[in-house]
C-alpha cells in the first residue's frame, strides 16, 4: 500500500514571525492598533522578552485580523489590555478581571447619578429630621444633583488607577479634585441664578424619600445591568 503524499509546512523562524507581525499590524483598525501598542508597552514594563512577545503577538494578531471582519475588537476578544498583560505576565486573569473591568459609559453615568444624587438627597432629608425644619432641595437643584453627579462619577472612574499599571495616581487625584470643585461651584452659583418660582423647594421628608428610592434603584440596577467599575 502506497502512502499518500503529505504536505509539510515549513516551520517559521522568529524573524519570519516578526515580519509577519509587521504585516498583520498594518492591517489593524486604529482602535486595535492602539490596543496592541498599549499591550506592548505594558509587557515591556513587566519585563517580557522580545522573543516571547513575538510569539504571542503572532497568534494574537492573526486572531484579531480574522475577527475584524466581524466587527469584533481586540478588547472583546482578550479583555482590556491591562487584563491581557497581567494574564500573559502572571497568569492571573481571573483574579484581576473584576478589578480592571469597566462597564459602558452610560451605565457608569446612571450608577453615579443615582449614587451622588441620592446621597445628597438623603443628607438633606436627614437634616430636616435633626432640627432643621427648613431643610429641602429645590426641584431643579435636585435634578442637577443627579445629572452632575453622574458626570462627576464618569470622570472620576475614568482616571481611577488601574491594577497592574504603574502611574496614574496623580491624574486620579487631580481629576477628582477638579471634578468635585467644579460640581460644588456649579451647584452653589448655578442654582442661585434660578428664580425661586422655577425652583420650588421640596420638603425634607420628600427629599429623603427620593434619596432612598435612588439608592434602591442604584442597588437594583447595578445587579440587573451588571455594572462594573463604579465607585461603590
Amino acid at each position: 500500500m502506497s502512502k499518500q503524499n503529505e504536505t509539510v509546512e515549513p516551520t517559521q523562524t522568529l524573524d519570519d514571525k516578526r515580519r509577519e507581525n509587521e504585516a498583520l499590524f498594518a492591517q489593524l483598525t486604529n482602535k486595535n492598533k492602539d490596543y496592541m501598542v498599549k499591550l506592548n508597552r505594558q509587557l515591556d514594563e513587566g519585563g517580557m522578552l522580545e522573543e516571547q512577545k513575538t510569539e504571542i503577538f503572532n497568534d494574537m494578531l492573526k486572531n484579531i485580523v480574522a475577527e475584524q471582519a466581524n466587527h469584533i475588537t481586540a478588547r472583546k476578544i482578550y479583555g482590556t489590555s491591562t487584563d491581557q498583560a497581567i494574564y500573559l505576565l502572571e497568569g492571573k486573569r481571573e483574579a484581576t478581571a473584576e478589578a480592571g473591568e469597566r462597564s459602558e459609559s452610560w451605565k457608569i453615568y446612571l450608577d453615579g447619578a443615582l449614587l451622588l444624587g441620592g446621597m445628597f438627597s438623603i443628607i438633606t432629608g436627614i437634616s430636616y429630621f435633626t432640627g432643621n425644619q427648613e431643610a429641602g432641595l429645590g426641584l431643579i437643584t435636585l435634578l442637577l444633583n443627579f445629572l452632575l453627579g453622574g458626570l462627576a462619577v464618569m470622570v472620576i472612574t475614568k482616571y481611577a488607577p488601574t491594577p497592574g499599571v504603574k502611574g496614574g495616581f496623580f491624574k486620579y487625584i487631580l481629576a477628582t479634585t477638579v471634578t468635585m470643585v467644579g460640581w460644588i461651584v456649579l451647584m452653589a452659583f448655578g442654582t442661585a441664578l434660578i428664580p425661586p418660582a422655577l425652583n420650588p423647594v421640596l420638603p425634607g421628608p420628600y427629599t429623603l424619600a427620593i434619596g432612598l428610592l435612588a439608592f434602591l434603584a442604584k442597588w437594583y440596577l447595578k445587579k440587573k445591568l451588571n455594572i462594573k467599575g463604579t465607585l461603590i
